[in-house]
């Protein structure tokens, strides 16, 4: 740690430069400071030097609201030009204007140097470019959220740029939108207009924050559904007018207070951490901040609903840590940068370690505005204990079916009754095959990794067919492996639950005289089926959040479940039917969040509609475009051909592993009507990407950072990799097409190419 100096030398420079841009150069450099001023003196501004920064009202509300720079000024949430600016003695009467528009600031500076502002020459207010800390000042109706706070509209987030230049090559950037309804990051394209100001409307659902990815600067904003956040982006200071101004600036003063370090020290830690005394650490952490929190709120005038949103970020950020002690640990394991702690205990979260988790929590619908609300939802919904078995085999009894359908009022016919009776008998018989793999996950898993190379052996010879109990142990019993004592139980406990000969006589009997007539039985209950199906996992989850956490409804039950069946929406790009919108909405209590279900199921609607009516551009070449031309550019040349994108980077676990599974596919099918597309931008560096491409087969674009943003808005993309499916047409057919198997892609690109 130090400080270290420096100084450039250079040519001496014509007299009538009085601006620099200063940056790397070489090697096609990232970073630039441009408008250096190396004479004041020559710099022209109509604003006196005494007038210029940043205003706050000094009463200790801090309420910041003018900026006067050298050629711009900000008032009003906007981004104004010097008309005149005239001084009589100490006073002074500036005129602004904007798009046609005047506005008229009166300036006073007395002998002590003390400024005064204002539109209304005869009531100047105090102002200082230092704030003033008063923690003993009173706002006006400062109020805290109440429960009353979800309402579908838009949010403004609008500003300006301090120091921007078109010459840095940047003209746009991206605001996340995290959707905890759906689980999903949406993104919004961020314009930034030549003189640095910008402004961007997007859908939410209650207050928020919002991730900003703009001129270089990645920071979480406070916005509101209906009201508008005005930010001057500066790298000396971050200031914010609008309705959420006091909010933003108390969450940036309130930074410092939560950090993640001392989170970071228990992960890298984990291997010799039991859940327990993970858990109390984390809670430890979360009163350390709390304290903290409120020795600031002792030290400086913080708004009650600043308040209010830290300590959420504060509770949850810790909750969201406890619940990501599996992951932590399991990635532990396979770490190989962590060395193997022989004395680790083994570990199990028993239904005690979710104790934390109370039913006020579970019910607190505040906690949404909370920035770590999403990730808390995303631990919880995913935690071991919550999820289904290790193997989960899913099945359809014919007779249960049947019963189901009596329940709803569904007769069924003669044949179908016959067909059904004729069904509980091969059920019986398939039910103990089915119950051991049910009954027995944890014990097969465990047989299988304990022997993980002979079982790796056997399934390369036999890909598409899993490798049973039974043959993994007669393979080890050639190879002189012993079994222990529990592995023999689960091997005779299999052998028991296959089938006679006359038992499969029996099914053999049954699907050659029934099997058209199930086929076509499944065919007719379909929709009916699937409400089943629906029910019982609901059911399934249900009986688990109820055992964990002992009770039957909750607001956060009522957001899984929404996440759940906005998921199947964004996945299967179909809408629900009515009678399954009545069913989910049934599940849902909250009335907000029901009928949200609806919007989701509409929007779907909406874009399946408009995917009927779209075409291509007759684009060659990837030219200086935006929006849908510019992805229409790049793949207008292999219309014709089912096109598979891949959005990824070189930098990226998960993209590269996805590239080399896909590999053998790409080969499979080389002579096939389909091309591999691959899309990186600027985060992947050249000369890594040029080394990389050469063992990547397909077609290849990198993007810059503009061209990127353009394509994180069009397919909302929150995340690489991400994967797109365009059919012959050149028509997006699938905007997220999520990650598959070999065998299921090859199925789905076989589909398009009919």
């Amino acid at each position: 740690s130090g400080e270290v100096n420096y100084k450039i030398y250079f040519p001496k420079l014509n007299a009538t430069i009085n601006k620099v841009d200063f940056g790397e150069a070489n090697e096609g450099g990232s970073w630039a400071v441009y408008d250096i001023v190396i004479n004041d003196q020559k710099e022209q501004s109509l604003m006196p030097k005494e007038l210029q920064g940043n205003w706050f009202q000094t009463d200790g509300s801090n309420q910041w609201d003018y900026s006067f720079y050298a050629n711009q000024a900000v008032a009003d949430k906007a981004i104004w030009k010097y008309k005149t600016v005239e001084k009589k003695k100490n006073n002074y009467t500036i005129v602004l204007e904007r798009n046609g528009n005047q506005k008229t600031i009166y300036a006073q500076i007395d002998k002590k140097g003390a400024v005064k502002l204002g539109e209304n020459k005869e009531n100047l207010t105090s102002y200082s470019t230092e704030k003033v800390e008063n923690p003993n000042y009173k706002l006006a109706n400062d109020e805290v959220y109440s429960s009353n706070i979800f309402k579908s509209d838009t949010a403004t987030y609008s500003g300006y740029i301090k120091g921007y230049t078109t010459r840095a090559g940047k003209k746009t950037g991206t605001v996340y939108v995290n959707n905890v309804f759906t689980g999903n990051q949406d993104s919004y394209l961020v314009k930034i207009a030549d003189n640095g100001s910008f402004l961007v409307k997007f859908p939410i659902n209650h207050p928020q924050s919002v991730f900003v990815r703009l001129a270089g600067t990645n920071a979480l904003v406070f916005v509101e559904p209906g009201k508008e956040t005005f930010q001057v982006i500066d790298k000396d200071a971050s200031l914010f007018m609008g309705d959420c101004a006091r909010i933003n600036t108390a969450l940036k003063t309130f930074e410092k207070i939560t950090s993640y370090e001392e989170y970071r020290n228990l992960m890298n830690t984990i291997s010799e951490t039991s859940p327990e005394g993970y858990k109390k650490a984390c809670l430890e952490i979360k009163e350390k901040q709390m304290q903290a929190l409120s020795a600031m709120a002792q030290k400086y005038f913080i708004s009650q609903k600043a308040l209010q949103i830290k300590k959420l970020d504060i509770e949850f950020l810790a909750y969201q840590q406890i619940l990501s002690y599996e992951m932590f640990r399991e990635s532990a394991k396979r770490s190989k940068s962590q060395p193997e702690n022989k004395t680790a205990q083994d570990y199990k979260l028993e239904a005690s370690y979710y104790d934390f988790i109370t039913s006020s929590i579970l019910n607190n619908q505040l906690g949404v505005i909370s920035s770590n609300y999403s990730s808390f939802i995303n631990y919880l919904m995913y935690a071991k204990i919550l999820r289904p078995d290790a193997v989960s085999y899913s099945y359809n009894l014919t007779s249960e079916t049947a019963e189901k359908l009596k329940e709803l009022g569904i007769s069924l016919s003669d044949e179908e009754l016959q067909m059904v009776e004729a069904s509980r008998k091969t059920e019986k018989i398939s039910i103990k095959q089915i119950e051991f793999y049910v009954t027995n996950p944890d014990k097969i898993k465990k047989f299988k990794e304990n022997h993980k190379e002979a079982y790796n052996t056997l399934q390369k010879d036999k890909p598409k067919i899993e490798v049973t109990v039974e043959e993994l142990a007669a393979s080890l019993k050639t190879q002189g492996v012993s079994l222990t004592a529990e592995e023999k139980e689960l091997v005779a406990d299999f052998k028991l639950a296959q089938l006679s000969k006359e038992e499969i006589a029996v099914q053999k009997q049954f699907y050659d005289t029934y099997g058209e007539s199930l086929k076509a039985f499944n065919e007719k209950y379909k929709e009916n089926i699937q409400e089943i199906e629906a029910e019982k996992e609901f059911k399934k989850l249900n009986d688990k959040l109820n055992t964990v956490f002992g009770v039957n409804e909750s607001f956060v039950f009522d957001v899984m479940t929404l996440q759940q069946k906005s998921g199947y929406l964004e996945r299967n790009f179909t809408p629900y039917t009515d009678n399954q919108l009545k069913w989910i909405q049934a599940k849902i209590k909250h009335p907000f969040l029901s009928n949200y279900i609806i919007v989701e199921n509409n929007r779907t609607k909406a874009k399946i509609e408009a995917n009927k009516n779209q075409t291509g551009f007759a684009v060659n070449t990837v030219k200086k475009t935006e929006g849908d031309e510019l992805f229409d550019s790049m793949t207008a040349k292999f219309k014709g051909k089912v096109i598979y994108v891949d959005f990824w980077a070189t930098w990226c676990g998960p993209c590269m592993q996805g590239i080399k599974e896909i590999a053998s596919l790409k080969e499979e099918m080389k002579n096939e009507n389909v091309v591999f597309l691959y899309i990186t931008g600027p985060s992947s560096p050249e000369k890594t990407w040029n080394n990389s491409i050469p063992n990547i087969k397909g077609e290849h674009y990198r993007v810059s950072e503009d061209e990127w943003n353009y394509l994180i808005q069009k397919f909302n993309i929150s995340g690489i990799p991400h994967y797109v499916l365009v059919n012959k047409k050149g028509e997006v057919e699938n905007p997220k097409l999520g990650h598959h198997s070999n065998e299921a892609l090859k199925k789905i690109l076989a589909e398009q190419m009919k």
